[in-house]
């Protein structure tokens, strides 16, 4: 197979993932095309000749950009403000500071409590091998199915069925 061939199947991957929060689907296309290139010419500098690896290869680079924008999109996303009659804490450019900080106690809250549950299961799931870290990742974080995941790993849809079981049973243990 071409290196071509193999930034083209890669890139049909992320197709399916969607957009980033403040990018364009053309200029987040572009992004990725830029990101999966730059992955390929450095596994082909890292020694990497095996056409399956490279192709992981890029994917796991694509899915490190696609990760990174997303995190600093949540975090960081403003929402604009709902139009106010009086001018308390709003700036030139429309934002309201209460919008950015939160301004119920409530919904305060419960996002820390979300924030906390996040970074504990983060925690978690960093105690696990790469592999188990990489089918957790596939499958909760880009939708991706069983069956897909059986085909990146050249395996079974029932052994990946089995060993999923097995990382939830894992992480059940370390949450308890």
């Amino acid at each position: 197979m071409q290196k071509l061939d193999i930034l083209k199947q890669s890139l049909e991957q992320a197709r399916r993932w969607r957009c980033p929060p403040h990018w364009q689907p053309d200029e987040w296309r572009e992004e990725l095309i830029a990101v999966a290139w730059a992955a390929l010419w450095e596994g082909l500098d890292s020694g990497i000749c095996s056409e399956q690896k490279l192709q992981r290869f890029i994917v796991a680079a694509l899915m490190k950009r696609y990760r990174d924008e997303w995190n600093y999109g949540v975090r960081w996303t403003q929402m604009p403000s709902k139009q106010k009659e009086d001018d308390d804490g709003e700036g030139e450019n429309g934002w309201d500071l209460w919008d950015w900080v939160g301004s119920e106690t409530e919904d305060l809250d419960n996002q820390q409590e979300i924030n906390w549950l996040a970074m504990v299961i983060r925690q978690a799931i960093s105690r696990l091998t790469e592999e188990e870290r990489y089918l957790i990742e596939r499958k909760f974080w880009d939708g991706a199915t069983e069956r897909e995941l059986a085909k990146e790993l050249g395996i079974s849809q029932p052994a990946v069925n089995k060993r999923l079981k097995q990382i939830y049973e894992r992480l059940r243990a370390m949450l308890e």
